[in-house]
């Protein structure tokens, strides 16, 4: 039956990627592009970004870097530029040896990722407004992270569909 969901899962997201053209960096999608020398130039740990972004986020079109430093580094995707917070759209962060681990978050459940790693998924969750769904995994000494805004009505399990296969689209690609 886990099969069986995980290959439902898959298809789900295939059916919900943009196509991803080849480009100089390999598989990736074009709008992490103007950032991704920046970042490799600077950090030590290794980059891991997607090969394919679900359609919902086929218009976000500005990548902003908001940490390139030996021990991490953190991208954002907006749909507009200039618009903080209201046009964000993705993140995907990294840092070694981090001073907590994802298992002391709270509202967490844990995962399987490709290649044998563990993820931990925290859905969408919203107050006064709400957060982005997040997913943590750990690789080596370093804690890697994926955000992405989805829309609060998407229930959870598809929300962790989604998320999981972003995150393996990126082990599965290896480092940029």
């Amino acid at each position: 039956m886990k099969n069986a969901s995980a290959l439902l899962g898959v298809l789900a997201f295939a059916a919900l990627c943009t196509a991803v053209r080849t480009n100089a960096a390999g598989s990736i999608p074009n709008v992490f592009l103007p950032v991704l020398a920046g970042v490799k130039a600077k950090t030590r740990v290794e980059v891991l970004l997607p090969s394919e972004l679900p359609r919902l986020f086929s218009d976000a079109k500005y990548a902003s870097v908001g940490k390139a430093a030996a021990d991490g580094y953190s991208v954002s995707l907006y749909y507009d530029s200039g618009t903080g917070d209201a046009g964000f759209a993705a993140s995907f962060e990294a840092t070694n040896n981090p001073r907590y681990s994802p298992r002391e978050l709270g509202n967490i459940r844990e995962l399987k990722l490709a290649s044998g790693l563990t993820g931990f998924f925290r859905p969408v969750n919203c107050g006064g407004s709400c957060a982005p769904a997040n997913l943590w995994g750990e690789q080596g000494e370093v804690l890697y992270q994926v955000q992405l805004k989805l829309p609060s009505t998407l229930d959870e399990k598809n929300q962790q569909g989604i998320i999981a296969a972003v995150a393996n689209s990126a082990i599965l690609a290896g480092p940029r």
